[in-house]
């Protein structure tokens, strides 16, 4: 079984494309490990976005993480769904999963 994670670097308007790709997933044998949010990526976090990556990581059993440097830029702290730590766990997760899709 493959093990993959994301990187998403847009805000969602830019990065429609995560969110499809996050949806097809669910219909595969992958194992999602990690979505990292850098840069604009953060605002992920927010609005209708935000119900919908916690449904969905709660679905597949993803950690979601919010880049340290970007949440504190936009003014968000991590919740019960959402993580805010550094890039050492975009590392971790560039060396846990077999692969890293990057979107933004």
């Amino acid at each position: 079984m493959t093990t993959l994670s994301l990187l998403i670097k847009n805000e969602p308007a830019f990065t429609s494309a995560a969110l499809r790709f996050a949806k097809a997933s669910s219909d595969t044998d992958a194992r999602m490990h990690c979505v990292f949010f850098f840069g604009k990526g953060v605002l992920h976090a927010t609005g209708q976005e935000k119900q919908f990556w916690s449904h969905w990581s709660r679905a597949v059993g993803a950690r979601l993480v919010l880049c340290s440097a970007s949440a504190e830029t936009f003014g968000l702290t991590e919740d019960d769904d959402f993580s805010v730590e550094g890039l050492g766990e975009l590392i971790e997760a560039g060396l846990t999963s077999g692969k890293v899709l990057s979107f933004g």
